[in-house]
Protein backbone atom coordinates (compact mmCIF):
# COMPACT_ATOMS: atom_id res chain seq x y z
CA UNK A 1 0.00 0.00 0.00
CA UNK A 2 0.96 3.75 -0.63
CA UNK A 3 1.11 6.04 2.74
CA UNK A 4 0.74 9.25 1.92
CA UNK A 5 2.66 11.76 4.48
CA UNK A 6 0.77 15.10 5.64
CA UNK A 7 2.05 17.96 4.64
CA UNK A 8 4.79 19.03 7.39
CA UNK A 9 5.58 15.75 8.70
CA UNK A 10 8.57 13.95 8.27
CA UNK A 11 9.23 10.51 7.08
CA UNK A 12 8.97 7.84 9.46
CA UNK A 13 12.62 6.38 9.92
CA UNK A 14 12.90 2.61 9.39
CA UNK A 15 13.69 0.01 11.45
CA UNK A 16 16.96 -0.29 9.41
CA UNK A 17 18.21 3.47 9.52
CA UNK A 18 17.56 3.14 13.44
CA UNK A 19 19.73 0.36 13.91
CA UNK A 20 22.51 1.57 11.31
CA UNK A 21 22.56 4.83 13.49
CA UNK A 22 22.72 3.00 16.55
CA UNK A 23 25.61 1.23 16.00
CA UNK A 24 27.30 4.23 14.26
CA UNK A 25 26.93 6.13 17.72
CA UNK A 26 28.21 3.17 19.53
CA UNK A 27 31.05 2.56 17.88
CA UNK A 28 31.97 6.45 18.05
CA UNK A 29 31.43 5.88 21.74
CA UNK A 30 34.24 2.78 21.85
CA UNK A 31 36.56 4.86 20.06
CA UNK A 32 36.33 7.63 22.29
CA UNK A 33 36.44 5.52 25.29
CA UNK A 34 39.89 3.68 23.67
CA UNK A 35 40.99 7.31 23.03
CA UNK A 36 40.38 8.76 26.38
CA UNK A 37 41.98 4.88 28.03
CA UNK A 38 45.58 5.96 25.97
CA UNK A 39 45.18 9.28 27.15
CA UNK A 40 44.86 8.47 30.60
CA UNK A 41 47.49 5.47 30.42
CA UNK A 42 50.18 7.79 29.05
CA UNK A 43 49.86 10.28 31.75
CA UNK A 44 49.91 7.77 33.92
CA UNK A 45 53.04 6.04 32.92
CA UNK A 46 54.61 9.88 32.85
CA UNK A 47 53.76 10.42 36.68
CA UNK A 48 56.80 10.28 38.80
CA UNK A 49 56.76 6.71 40.68
CA UNK A 50 58.46 5.71 43.81
CA UNK A 51 58.83 2.02 43.76
CA UNK A 52 60.46 -0.75 46.94
CA UNK A 53 61.29 -3.35 44.71
CA UNK A 54 60.69 -6.97 46.63
CA UNK A 55 63.75 -9.44 46.62
CA UNK A 56 64.03 -12.88 45.82
CA UNK A 57 62.70 -15.13 48.63
CA UNK A 58 64.89 -14.90 51.84
CA UNK A 59 65.48 -18.22 53.56
CA UNK A 60 64.57 -18.28 57.57
CA UNK A 61 67.58 -18.11 59.63
CA UNK A 62 69.65 -16.09 57.02
CA UNK A 63 72.09 -13.71 58.31
CA UNK A 64 73.23 -12.13 55.04
CA UNK A 65 72.33 -8.67 54.35
CA UNK A 66 69.31 -8.26 52.44
CA UNK A 67 69.30 -4.85 49.82
CA UNK A 68 66.37 -3.93 48.79
CA UNK A 69 66.09 -1.06 45.90
CA UNK A 70 64.45 2.34 45.95
CA UNK A 71 63.75 3.57 42.58
CA UNK A 72 61.95 6.57 40.45
CA UNK A 73 60.87 6.22 37.22
CA UNK A 74 61.04 10.28 36.49
CA UNK A 75 60.87 13.50 37.30
CA UNK A 76 59.02 16.87 36.81
CA UNK A 77 60.63 19.96 34.86
CA UNK A 78 61.92 21.58 38.01
CA UNK A 79 64.81 20.94 40.18
CA UNK A 80 64.57 19.34 43.62
CA UNK A 81 66.89 20.53 46.20
CA UNK A 82 65.25 18.39 49.01
CA UNK A 83 63.74 14.51 48.87
CA UNK A 84 62.33 12.73 51.53
CA UNK A 85 60.64 9.43 51.99
CA UNK A 86 59.47 7.85 55.04
CA UNK A 87 58.99 3.74 55.63
CA UNK A 88 57.29 1.69 57.78
CA UNK A 89 58.23 -1.78 58.73
CA UNK A 90 57.97 -4.31 61.33
CA UNK A 91 61.10 -3.88 63.65
CA UNK A 92 60.03 -7.19 65.38
CA UNK A 93 61.50 -9.22 62.27
CA UNK A 94 63.78 -7.31 60.34
CA UNK A 95 66.46 -5.07 61.67
CA UNK A 96 67.20 -1.91 59.49
CA UNK A 97 71.39 -1.73 59.02
CA UNK A 98 71.17 1.49 56.86
CA UNK A 99 71.13 3.48 53.32
CA UNK A 100 73.29 2.30 50.24
CA UNK A 101 73.94 4.28 47.15
CA UNK A 102 72.38 3.95 44.45
CA UNK A 103 72.73 5.21 40.72
CA UNK A 104 70.91 8.47 40.55
CA UNK A 105 72.89 11.91 40.86
CA UNK A 106 72.36 14.96 41.94
CA UNK A 107 73.86 18.17 40.48
CA UNK A 108 77.33 19.08 41.58
CA UNK A 109 79.94 21.46 41.03
CA UNK A 110 82.18 20.66 37.52
CA UNK A 111 85.49 18.63 38.70
CA UNK A 112 88.78 18.64 37.06
CA UNK A 113 87.71 15.75 34.74
CA UNK A 114 84.22 18.17 33.95
CA UNK A 115 82.10 15.74 35.87
CA UNK A 116 79.06 18.13 37.21
CA UNK A 117 76.82 15.71 39.35
CA UNK A 118 77.28 13.29 42.51
CA UNK A 119 75.43 11.02 44.68
CA UNK A 120 73.25 12.02 47.29
CA UNK A 121 74.61 12.39 51.06
CA UNK A 122 71.45 10.80 52.21
CA UNK A 123 70.37 11.80 56.23
CA UNK A 124 68.78 9.05 58.51
CA UNK A 125 68.63 7.68 61.86
CA UNK A 126 69.53 4.29 62.22
CA UNK A 127 68.73 3.55 66.41
CA UNK A 128 65.83 5.47 65.73
CA UNK A 129 64.73 3.77 62.92
CA UNK A 130 64.73 0.61 64.57
CA UNK A 131 63.01 1.41 67.65
CA UNK A 132 59.80 3.06 66.19
CA UNK A 133 59.64 0.55 62.80
CA UNK A 134 59.84 4.07 60.85
CA UNK A 135 62.75 4.95 58.66
CA UNK A 136 62.63 8.49 57.95
CA UNK A 137 65.03 9.25 55.04
CA UNK A 138 66.37 12.96 54.27
CA UNK A 139 68.49 14.80 51.11
CA UNK A 140 68.37 18.61 51.50
CA UNK A 141 70.31 20.90 49.27
CA UNK A 142 71.40 24.00 51.58
CA UNK A 143 72.04 25.87 48.42
CA UNK A 144 67.89 25.57 47.32
CA UNK A 145 69.27 24.44 43.56
CA UNK A 146 72.74 24.19 43.14
CA UNK A 147 72.77 20.62 43.91
CA UNK A 148 69.68 19.13 43.29
CA UNK A 149 67.81 15.89 41.98
CA UNK A 150 66.70 16.83 38.11
CA UNK A 151 65.42 14.50 35.52
CA UNK A 152 68.51 15.32 32.92
CA UNK A 153 70.15 13.04 35.21
CA UNK A 154 68.43 10.49 35.36
CA UNK A 155 68.60 7.22 32.53
CA UNK A 156 65.83 5.57 30.51
CA UNK A 157 65.35 3.02 33.07
CA UNK A 158 67.44 1.50 36.06
CA UNK A 159 67.33 4.80 38.19
CA UNK A 160 67.74 3.73 41.51
CA UNK A 161 67.79 6.29 44.12
CA UNK A 162 68.99 4.43 46.99
CA UNK A 163 69.20 0.94 48.59
CA UNK A 164 67.69 0.09 51.70
CA UNK A 165 69.56 -2.82 53.63
CA UNK A 166 68.25 -5.40 56.56
CA UNK A 167 68.97 -8.64 58.20
CA UNK A 168 66.44 -10.67 59.08
CA UNK A 169 65.95 -11.18 62.99
CA UNK A 170 65.98 -14.28 64.50
CA UNK A 171 62.08 -13.60 65.65
CA UNK A 172 61.49 -14.20 61.18
CA UNK A 173 60.11 -17.79 60.26
CA UNK A 174 59.25 -19.10 57.11
CA UNK A 175 56.12 -17.88 55.18
CA UNK A 176 56.10 -14.56 57.09
CA UNK A 177 55.56 -11.63 54.07
CA UNK A 178 57.22 -8.48 56.00
CA UNK A 179 56.28 -5.49 54.29
CA UNK A 180 57.75 -2.50 53.48
CA UNK A 181 55.59 0.66 53.29
CA UNK A 182 55.92 3.70 51.49
CA UNK A 183 54.34 6.12 54.61
CA UNK A 184 55.10 9.15 52.82
CA UNK A 185 57.82 10.57 49.92
CA UNK A 186 58.28 14.21 48.35
CA UNK A 187 60.55 15.65 45.86
CA UNK A 188 60.37 18.99 47.27
CA UNK A 189 61.19 22.34 44.82
CA UNK A 190 61.77 25.70 45.69
CA UNK A 191 58.57 26.61 43.89
CA UNK A 192 56.37 24.49 46.39
CA UNK A 193 53.73 24.10 43.26
CA UNK A 194 56.06 22.25 41.08
CA UNK A 195 57.21 19.58 44.23
CA UNK A 196 55.77 15.73 43.33
CA UNK A 197 54.23 14.42 46.33
CA UNK A 198 52.53 11.55 47.63
CA UNK A 199 50.40 13.82 49.75
CA UNK A 200 49.40 15.56 46.33
CA UNK A 201 48.93 12.24 44.11
CA UNK A 202 51.84 13.82 41.97
CA UNK A 203 53.92 11.08 42.76
CA UNK A 204 52.88 7.67 42.71
CA UNK A 205 54.55 5.06 45.23
CA UNK A 206 54.70 1.38 45.16
CA UNK A 207 55.19 -0.40 48.46
CA UNK A 208 57.87 -3.62 48.88
CA UNK A 209 58.29 -6.76 50.89
CA UNK A 210 60.37 -9.33 52.22
CA UNK A 211 58.52 -12.53 51.83
CA UNK A 212 60.62 -15.66 53.84
CA UNK A 213 60.91 -19.17 53.19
Amino acid sequence: ENYQIAPGKKAPVSKKKKMAILAAVFAVLILAGILIFILLGNAAAKKPTLTVETPQKISAGSSETITIDVSISALGDALYPAMSVSLGFDSSRLEFLGVAEGNVFILDDENAAGVAQKLPDWSYNVQHSNEIGKINIMYLDMTGGKYAFTKDLLADDDNVLLRLQFRLRGSARSGDVLDLIVEDAVFAASDETQSVAMTTDTLKTRDGKIVVG
